[in-house]
């Protein structure tokens, strides 16, 4: 039963430890199956979906594989390009679902409607190598492809229920209409389709939204524009490269009158410190305010100010719960800019500091005005990188792995077969999660050196606790005195709590770095469904650790519980006789 035991908690560890690398799973590390090796991914935001792909320019070739995970044998998926909109009608899609006798059903369908059954039918573009896998609840699309437009698509993705062995039409809510983007496959660029967010439950589709067919009031028209990636926010504009003079119209969606919303040129770099900002916002006599705003810091109050390039003609105008601001710009870099745009909330008729988690702070990119062609801001995808590597780090050290330890400590050493092998999966364990855990703590202080003006209280105040209690546990280590030490009762009594006040803190922090990264609702899933099996393992090996322990006081006549039986002080730590001379 004591090598039972043993197994049972080494599996578990083992088990856990795959459910916090998988759930760390991004498109960049993912292994396929056979070895297949492909050049670029993209994680979609939305239905827990990847797309990789090797893309050949000369001869205008995609060999992709759609990945759709948390998927199950009723539901069908399937992926799309749309040659000719946004949106699902006209969409050419590969579908993928398991059929009744277990094999996989890959196919084309050509979209006509909303109402679609997902026919079989060519595709407006060639389709070749069309295969599908299911395998641990994911589907994998696999295919080569003639996109069109060289390369630059709008894709759809999806899933939807069976219904006798066929596909049936899929929820026309939340995830189910947002799944859909634009992307490069030479460059790897990918965006947010501006349709994405005007389908209704209903399943109607207005394009008026889109920044290529919206039409302004007065006949204003102009030769570009671009769909912003964050904030329902849109630019357009015309430019001559002759005078290098840009003429903008700022589009600012879903915003009510209790909001200012702002967009800027960034001269020297990439974020929020040193942007040049034309600022628009509903004054209470209903007029509308546009002014301009230079920033130089992050607790900034949109005081007026002239801009580092000249600007001409500003105004702005409300209606429809939309913002726009008109401007005439001289933009510097010869028109090679770095962006960004913002709205916050207005306190006493004026502007206040707006958020900063979420879309707030990933509201930038580049953008060229002559060539018209925009992307994310390196700088911005950097510090979002930094952020994800810190929460990544947290998650698995101080959140994961110290429990993990602090489980073997408790329940492992009651196994005979276990001594002294326990001792010295604790130490492993909580010093790998120490080692770790110092290594996220440190990215958190270099995110805050790069963000002065941002602060999080509670977050950065329980990660200095737990840094200094964690340090205090490893020189504890050092100082351990032997089990027959007059002091090592004081000594456990001191270990244990800390241990677990470490646990404690470490799980309330995590959780309070899930609302300031603000990832998809999966991971912050993944990470609470590790805490219920830890707990849940915890829960029976506590149960089995009472029925060992009650059996061998049976066994003894009777006897009090043996000493050391988890973590009381006495020669038999690991509950049976061992001596000093014997123990770890």
């Amino acid at each position: 039963m004591d090598r039972f035991l043993m197994q049972v908690l080494v599996c578990t560890t083992l088990v856990v430890s795959m459910i916090v690398l998988s759930s760390a799973q991004t498109c960049s590390n993912y292994a396929f199956a056979g070895n297949k090796m492909f050049s670029s991914c993209t994680d979609l935001p939305y239905l827990n979906s990847s797309l990789h792909w090797t893309y050949d320019s000369s001869t205008n070739t995609a060999q992709i594989a759609y990945r759709h995970t948390a998927v199950d044998t009723s539901k069908w998926v399937a992926w799309a390009i749309n040659p000719n909109s946004t949106g699902m009608v006209g969409a050419q899609a590969l579908v993928a679902y398991q059929q009744s006798d277990g094999t996989m059903k890959a196919y084309t369908s050509p979209i006509s409607g909303y109402q679609t059954q997902l026919q079989e039918g060519d595709l407006s573009f060639n389709v070749s190598d069309l295969s599908a896998t299911y395998a641990s609840n994911e589907i994998i699309i696999f295919a080569t492809i003639v996109p069109p437009d060289n390369g630059a698509v709008n894709q759809v993705w999806q899933e939807g229920p069976l219904s006798g062995g066929s596909p049936s039409a899929h929820a026309t809510t939340g995830a189910n209409v947002q799944s859909k983007a634009t992307l490069n496959f030479a460059s790897g660029q990918t965006g947010t389709s501006g349709g994405g967010n005007n389908e209704t439950g209903k399943g109607n589709v207005s394009d008026s939204n889109t920044c290529s067919n919206y039409a302004f009031s007065g006949n204003k028209v102009f030769s570009s524009c671009t769909t912003l990636p964050y904030l329902s926010s849109f630019l357009h504009w015309t430019y001559d490269s002759s005078t290098n003079k840009v003429q903008i119209a700022y589009r600012h969606t879903s915003v009510d009158t209790s909001k200012w919303v702002a967009w800027a040129i960034n001269p020297t770099s990439t974020g929020m410190v040193g942007a040049q900002a034309l600022v628009a916002y509903q004054q209470s006599d209903g007029t509308m305010k546009a002014y301009t705003s230079p920033i130089s810091g992050y607790q900034t109050q949109l005081q007026e100010g002239a801009l580092s390039f000249n600007v001409s003609d500003l105004s702005a105008t409300y209606a429809s719960n939309e913002i726009i601001i008109f401007a005439t710009i001289i933009p510097p870099s010869n028109g090679v800019v770095n962006q960004v745009w913002q709205d916050g909330p207005l306190s006493g008729g004026t502007p206040t500091v707006h958020a900063t988690t979420g879309a707030n702070v990933q509201s930038m990119g580049t953008l060229n005005f002559a060539s018209g062609q925009a992307g994310s801001s390196g700088g911005g995808n950097s510090k979002i990188r930094k952020r994800n590597t810190h929460g990544v780090l947290n998650a698995v050290s101080w959140g994961t792995l110290m429990p993990i330890g602090a489980i073997i400590a408790r329940y492992l050493k009651v196994s005979k077969a276990a001594d002294p092998a326990w001792f010295y999966l604790h130490v492993a364990c909580q010093s790998s999660a120490y080692i770790v855990g110092v290594a996220g703590w440190a990215t958190g202080l270099k995110l805050g050196s790069e963000s002065p003006g941002i602060t999080y209280t509670a977050h950065r105040t329980i990660g200095i606790v737990l840094f200094c209690l964690g340090t205090l546990q490893v020189f504890a280590l050092l100082l351990r005195p032997k089990k027959d030490h007059k002091y090592r009762f004081y000594w456990n009594i001191y270990h244990y709590s800390m241990g677990y006040m470490v646990i404690v803190l470490s799980i309330v922090n995590i959780f309070k770095g899930f609302d300031i990264l603000d990832p998809e609702k999966k991971w912050k899933d993944a990470y609470i469904g590790v805490i219920v099996a830890l707990g849940c393992v915890a829960v029976v090996l506590e149960a089995f650790t009472w029925q060992v322990v009650l059996k061998r006081r049976r066994s003894q006549g009777g006897s009090k519980m043996p000493p050391g039986m988890n973590g009381s002080n006495g020669y038999n730590h690991n509950g049976y006789g061992a001596r000093p001379h014997q123990e770890a």
